[in-house]
Order: C-alpha cells, then structure tokens, then sequence
C-alpha cells in the first residue's frame, strides 16, 4: 500500500495473469512507481532534515512536464504539507500554498511605485495571508524593514501577518539577521519561509548554522528553527542528486496446469539476480517496536508459526541472522490484494490516511536506518526455503548454460 516504507530488494506488486497482459503493464507501472517513490523518498529525507518543519513543494515549473503533478502527489504522501500546484491541490482538497512573485514587486517599482507600496498592495488584498517576498532589492536593509512597517499596519487592524520568504544569499545568516529585527518589532512569531536550491543537505547545513550561530545574537536558536518552512522546487521534483530509480519488473513463476514453476533470471552480478517463485513478504519488529528486518517467504510460509526465524542474505551465503519468536513483538504481512478478477478489493485510502501511514512507518526505523549521510542498512532477508529454492534454480541455469 502507498505510504509504507520500503527496501531494496523488497517486491512492492505483484502481478498475476496471462503473460502477454501482465508483461503489457510493464512500462506503465515502472514509470509510475520508479517516479513516484523516488520523490516521495525525496520530500521524507527534506521533512527528516528539517526536523518536521513544514515542506512546501514548488516545483511544477522545474517538473519534467505532467511529470509536475504526479511528483507534487508524491511529495505531499513523502513529507510536504502543501504544494504550490493549484490544480494538484484542488484534485487532493487541500489549499494551494506559496507566495507572490518578485515581478509583482518589480512590476510597482517599474511604474515609480516601490517595494513598499506593493508589500502593502499585496496586503490589502490578502490581509489574513500575507506572506512578503523580501529580496527582491535588498533582504536586510529593505525587504525586511518594509514588511515590517506592512506588518504594522495590519496588526493595527487586527490582522495577524503569515511572515516573509529568503529566496537568495545565505540563507542562515540572513534568516537569524531577519528574526533579529523580526523580534525587535515585536513579530517573533511570524514565519520565515527559506527557498533557493534547497534540497536535505542544504537544509541540514541551515539548521545547524543556526544552530550554531544564534545565541551570538541574542537569539533561541530552536525557536528560530521552529519558525522556518521550507520551499522546495527543482530539487524535489527532479530529485536532484538521484535522478532515477532503479525498480525493475520480472517473471518469477509461470503456472502449468495447477503447478508453479519457478523461474530465475542469472546475473552477471549476484546482487541483480532477482529472487525467485511466488512470495510473500513480512516486516519483523523487535521488543522496541523498531522495524529489525524484512523477510522474504515463498507462498506458502508464514514465519508468524515459526519458533525460531532463520534469516539469509539474498546473495552472500556467509550472511545469516537468528531471530527467536520471543525476540519479535510483531510479525507484518505486507501485500495486500488490491485487484481480483478485474474487481477491486482493497479500499484506497485518503492522503492524509497515507500521510499517517508514512509516518508510523518512519518512526518505528532505528535512527540509524533514518541518516542521510551513511545510513545502516536495513536486512532485507529469505527464508531457508526460498534461499535454497534460489540456489537450485541458479545451479539449473548454470548447468543448462554448460550442455
């Protein structure tokens, strides 16, 4: 289902029927799932770095063309609160979020009207919303200081201003440099959104030079942090620094009469050798409730009448771990029937349902599982069975290679 975390070497659909349909479904589905999960993994590596602040996704104009949509969907399941997508938002129920550009500001000072006058414009119009782009001209000794005075004139209306967006220069200094005259005025608690170019790592970089940095200037650097929201474009939605995903689709049984036969296709690289037959796929949790393992079963095991769990890396057979029941708090099925005989059969959840489900799943990761730099990683494991099951069918085909 949407919203579970998943692994390498994890089987995420599985499709039965006559081969000539079930091999039609083959671009289509990669090009979905590929797409998909690479940017919802991006938005929950930015959500994990900004520290659960707010992710808006800005990046339908950067997007590779309706490739914008699908990937805005994905990032809000991933960890973005809103997009700035007015039609994906309106699709999903939720409003559109993000702010005017630096044209309109432009756009006044070209008709000798200033930065000032179209602040308070854009104010007027959006007295309960406004949120001022304030670099423009310059962040610190213009931007800042004519929000302000907007910000002013609206409280003495009894209005509450939303805050101001960075979208050039260092943003870390220049967001302390902003809260501190913020603060000065007396609209600590207005938002400061940061945009250009961020992606987790930039991110990452951001809050612990705040961090760091803060307290110099007289400033609690965790409630600066925890006023920042994120605007997040060409990064997210081309996820930069990972550009493709490589799942793949391939024949593992074909059925005879009433039997299965298992079939295998044999690599070159025995990490690419695919694992064989009809599976079935179950999330270990240990007496923490943290997520220990994934293991791969045929068919017909199920590990939760097991006493003892024998777990085999899918390539390297000097790679085995022990898992006793009593060690387990829970054993989890993972597949789920969705479609039977052209009839759907699973209940398609809501996207907030799906958020929740994203997040249950990333808190029950160990911390070392959930870095961003050098991560643990996490045992994707068979059962004796199928490991065994896997090293036939590989000595068959290397048999056959040699006649």
């Amino acid at each position: 289902p949407e919203g579970r975390v998943v692994h390498p070497n994890m089987p995420l659909t599985v499709v039965e029927g006559p081969l000539i349909m079930a091999q039609i479904l083959e671009t289509s589905l990669l090009a979905h799932l590929n797409y998909q999960i690479l940017i919802a993994t991006k938005a929950a590596r930015l959500w994990e770095s900004g520290r659960g602040r707010p992710i808006l996704e800005f990046g339908l104009r950067r997007g590779h063309e309706r490739g914008g949509n699908a990937g805005a969907r994905a990032a809000l399941i991933g960890g973005a609160s809103f997009t700035s997508n007015v039609g994906v938002s309106r699709a999903l129920g939720l409003p559109p979020k993000g702010t005017h550009a630096h044209s309109m500001v432009q756009l006044f000072m070209a008709m000798g009207l200033g930065e000032l006058a179209a602040f308070q414009a854009y104010a007027d119009l959006y007295p309960d919303d406004c949120l001022l782009l304030v670099d423009t001209i310059d962040t610190l000794q213009s931007g800042v200081p004519h929000a302000i005075r907007v910000f002013e004139t609206l409280k003495a209306k009894g209005h509450k201003p939303v805050g101001i967006r960075l979208d050039s220069g260092d943003l870390a200094y220049l967001s302390i440099q902003a809260a501190k005259l913020l603060n000065e005025a007396g609209f600590d608690d207005v938002s400061i959104v940061l945009s250009s170019d961020l992606d987790e790592l930039v991110i990452w970089q951001i809050v612990t030079q705040i961090s760091q940095e803060a307290p110099r200037y007289g400033l609690d650097a965790d409630h600066l942090i925890n006023r920042l929201i994120y605007g997040v474009g060409t990064r997210l939605i081309t996820s930069w620094g990972e550009p493709a995903l490589g799942g793949v689709y391939k024949l593992v049984a074909v059925q005879e009469g009433d039997h299965w036969n298992s079939a295998i296709k044999v690599s070159e690289t025995p990490a690419k050798t695919p694992n064989p037959g009809r599976k079935r796929i179950w999330r270990l949790y240990d007496r923490r409730d943290k997520a220990t393992a994934d293991l791969l079963t045929l068919d017909d095991e199920d590990p939760r009448l097991f006493t003892e769990i024998l777990l085999h890396h899918p390539s390297d057979h000097t790679k085995t771990r022990l898992l006793r029941k009593a060690d387990l708090k829970a054993i989890e099925p993972l597949l789920v029937t969705v479609l039977q005989q052209g009839k759907q059969l699973y209940t398609l959840p809501s996207l907030e349902e799906i958020r929740q489900q994203r997040i249950a799943d990333v808190e029950r990761l160990d911390p070392g599982i959930r870095r961003l730099v050098n991560p643990h990683i996490y045992h994707v494991s068979l059962t004796p069975n199928l490991w065994d099951l896997k090293q036939s069918l590989i000595t068959e085909a290397m048999e056959e290679r040699e006649r």
